[in-house]
């Protein structure tokens, strides 16, 4: 009997070292699970932001480095309205599965800045919560058709009032104004809403 017994315990210290045998080296034995938790006031993707060219906030930006298949849908100047009307109509203009928002000096083709995002995420709807967000490729999002739309770093909180006012990192943000007014940043440079001096443009992609 003691044999048996010293034969079973055996077996079983075999088999434990031929299972840590069989880890690779460099994997890690998951031992419990795992989330990720939304911003204040709005979310986190999971989509992955698949297929995007480009990943996060981007400055002085020239289209041809979007990658092929990216088009102009959108181009107005900051003073130009925008409204629940106005933005249903870009939208159908702008219809493909991902977007990009950006500004520039009117009569350059150099976007000042610029960034990308799937469809849901760059349109994620965060009605009149003013600190609302949704980080995505690099990017802290923001829509809304009772606020205004635009962007910031992934980091960065957002005060929309209507648009965002925040300071911190400036040259980040962008914002538009989406209540029958005209856009209102492109980066550092705000109180833009007047202005034809400045471009707003959106590109699209599928």
């Amino acid at each position: 009997m003691h044999i048996a017994f010293k034969i079973l315990i055996g077996v079983g210290i075999a088999a434990v070292i031929i299972a840590i045998i069989a880890i690779p080296v460099g994997v890690t034995v998951a031992t419990g699970n795992s989330n990720s938790s939304g911003t204040s006031g709005g979310s986190s993707s999971s989509s992955g932001s698949s297929g995007l060219s480009l990943y996060g906030i981007r400055t002085n930006l020239q289209p041809s480095s979007m990658g092929s298949g990216w088009s102009l849908c959108y181009s107005r100047t900051y003073a130009t309205l925008m409204s629940s009307g106005t933005l249903g109509t870009t939208l159908t203009a702008c219809n493909k599965s991902k977007l990009l928002l950006g500004c520039k000096s009117t009569g350059s083709s150099t976007l000042l800045l610029a960034a990308m995002g799937d469809r849901n995420d760059v349109l994620f709807n965060c009605g009149v919560t003013s600190s609302c967000k949704r980080i995505a490729n690099g990017v802290s999002w923001y829509y809304s058709s009772m606020l205004s739309w635009g962007f910031a770093g992934a980091t960065d909180t957002v005060n929309r009032n209507p648009c965002d006012l925040s300071t911190a990192n400036p040259s980040d943000r962008l914002c538009w104004i989406t209540t029958n007014n005209g856009g209102y940043r492109c980066g550092a440079v705000t109180g833009l809403q007047t202005s034809t001096t400045y471009e707003k443009v959106i590109y699209h992609s599928d």
